[in-house]
C-alpha cells in the first residue's frame, strides 16, 4: 500500500508539472487563428539565474517562471506567491530526475516514445515556423474592415430580445388527469391575485415552481427568439415576444406544467454601428487572411519538398 500510494504521488508530480508545457501544445493543434498572442500577456523575464541542479543540469529562473505568462490568469494566480513558486521549483527537480532516469534508460530511444517525442516537437516548431511566416505577416486595416461591415450591413444586426418573468405549475405528461387539473387552478389562482393588484415578482418566489427562476421573482434574464423553447416550449416564446411591454398572458400550458408570465423589457433588434461590429470584423478578416495566407504557403512547401502519396486511402 506504501508502494502504491508513493506511486500516485509520483504521477500527481509529473501531471502537475506537465500542466506547464500545456497551453502551447494545444495552441499547436488549433491552427493559425489560434496562435495569436492574446491581449497583453505579461512576459515574465527569461532569466538565466540558477535555482537548483540535478546532476549536470541547471534549473534557471526563466525556465522555471517563464511558462507562466502562457497560463489563464486564474491558473497562474496559484504559482505567483513564494509557496506557489517554491512548489514550481521542486517539481522541476522532480522532473529532472524523472527525465535523467529515463535517459538513462533509454526510454526516449523506444519506437513509441521517441514517435509521441518527434510529434511534440513537430507540434511547437510547426506553431513558431506558422506564426513566423504566416501570422505574423497578416494585417487588417481599417478601410478592410469597413469595407467588409459596407457589403454585409444586413449581418451585422442585435437580434430582439425580451425579459419575462414567469410563474410555472408543474404538470407533466404523465401525472394523471387530476393533479393537472389542480395545477391548473393554482395558476388561475395566482393569475387573479395578480389582478388584483399583488406584485408579480412577489408572488413568483412564493408560488411558482420553476426551480431555475423562483429565486429571482421569475427573472429569465434577457433571452432571444429560441433560446428558451427547449425550457418552457413554443407557446411560451409566442407570447414573450408578441406581448407588449408590461402585459401579463393568461395561464397557458407549457413544458411540464402551466404558466404565466409577465413582459418586464424588450429590446427590438438593432442595426449594429461599425464600432461595435469592429473587433468582430477584425477576427473574421484575420482568420480568413490567415487561412488563405496559410494555404498558399503549403502549396509553396510542397513545391520545395516532395510530396508523393503512397496509398490512395486508409482502409
Amino acid at each position: 500500500m506504501k508502494v502504491l500510494k508513493k506511486t500516485k504521488q509520483m504521477i500527481v508530480v509529473v501531471c502537475a508539472t506537465a500542466l506547464l508545457i500545456v497551453p502551447a501544445a494545444l495552441q499547436a493543434q488549433q491552427g493559425p487563428a489560434a496562435m495569436q498572442a492574446p491581449a497583453k500577456v505579461e512576459k515574465a523575464p527569461a532569466s538565466n539565474k540558477v535555482l537548483a541542479t540535478v546532476g549536470k543540469d541547471k534549473i534557471t529562473e526563466g525556465s522555471i517562471f517563464a511558462p507562466l505568462a502562457t497560463m489563464p490568469p486564474q491558473f497562474r494566480s496559484r504559482y505567483e506567491t513564494p509557496e506557489g513558486k517554491t512548489k514550481l521549483i521542486e517539481r522541476a527537480i522532480q522532473m529532472s530526475l524523472l527525465s535523467q532516469e529515463a535517459r538513462r534508460l533509454n526510454i526516449d530511444k523506444k519506437e513509441d516514445i521517441a514517435l509521441r517525442i518527434k510529434e511534440m516537437v513537430d507540434q511547437f516548431i510547426s506553431q513558431a515556423l506558422t506564426k513566423q511566416e504566416v501570422v505574423d505577416k497578416i494585417t487588417v486595416t481599417e478601410a478592410d474592415m469597413l469595407q467588409h461591415f459596407n457589403q454585409n450591413k444586413d449581418s451585422f444586426t442585435k437580434e430582439e430580445k425580451v425579459r419575462v418573468c414567469l410563474m410555472m405549475f408543474a404538470a407533466r405528461d404523465n401525472d394523471t388527469q387530476q393533479v393537472k387539473d389542480q395545477k391548473k387552478t393554482l395558476a388561475e389562482q395566482a393569475l387573479a391575485r395578480v389582478k388584483k393588484g399583488e406584485d408579480f415578482e412577489a408572488l413568483a418566489k412564493e408560488v411558482s415552481e420553476d426551480t431555475r427562476t423562483k429565486s429571482r421573482g421569475g427573472n429569465t434574464g434577457l433571452f432571444a427568439r429560441g433560446k428558451r423553447t427547449d425550457l418552457y416550449g413554443d407557446v411560451f416564446e409566442q407570447k414573450a415576444f408578441s406581448l407588449p411591454l408590461d402585459a401579463v398572458s393568461d395561464v397557458f400550458q407549457g413544458n411540464d406544467g402551466y404558466y404565466i408570465l409577465k413582459v418586464m423589457e424588450k429590446k427590438p433588434q438593432e442595426k449594429e454601428t461599425f464600432e461595435e461590429a469592429k473587433p468582430r470584423i477584425e477576427r473574421t478578416l484575420k482568420n480568413e487572411k490567415q487561412l488563405t495566407a496559410l494555404n498558399s504557403y503549403l502549396e509553396g512547401l510542397k513545391k520545395r519538398y516532395t510530396v508523393k502519396m503512397l496509398d490512395a486511402g486508409v482502409k
